[in-house]
């Protein structure tokens, strides 16, 4: 029986818990636990590099016109590195920065964008490895 013990905890050391991604569809709006990609409304570039994607939601008008839409998501790189990205990527141009919140261990960002658009970044600092990062995107005209 000892024989097969350390096989065995190397087996048991290989094993991480894999999260299967779950879709609830009510009408226009999606909700999705771990999701495998961001919904296309956000704009990719204020994501850091590694991210852990927890869950989602769409409110779509039409198949492809998304009219709200949430993310969750879970990163490693440093609080300061994401508040740099945030404000680097901010300052290119296309999102314009309207308000940032400092309060409690989080920075909330409030974004403007062309065609009546809003995007509101929320990072939260855990005390651990790794920090939350809320994301809300809100597009206010008709088409």
């Amino acid at each position: 029986m000892l024989r097969f013990l350390p096989i065995f905890l190397l087996i048991l050391w290989g094993c991480q818990p894999i999260h299967q991604t779950e879709i609830y569809r009510f009408d226009n709006i999606v909700v999705t636990k771990y999701p495998t990609s961001a919904p296309p409304a956000f704009p990719q570039s204020f994501f850091p590099d590694k991210v852990n994607l927890l869950q989602s939601s769409e409110f779509k008008t039409s198949h492809i016109h998304t009219k709200e839409a949430s993310l969750l998501l879970e990163s490693e790189e440093s609080f300061q590195a994401i508040q740099k990205r945030i404000e680097t990527r901010a300052a290119q141009g296309d999102w314009k920065l309207i308000e940032k919140t400092e309060k409690n261990g989080e920075v909330s960002y409030l974004l403007e964008g062309f065609i009546k658009k809003s995007l509101s970044i929320i990072v939260s600092e855990t005390g651990g490895n790794s920090n939350y990062i809320r994301f809300y995107f809100r597009k206010h005209s008709s088409y």
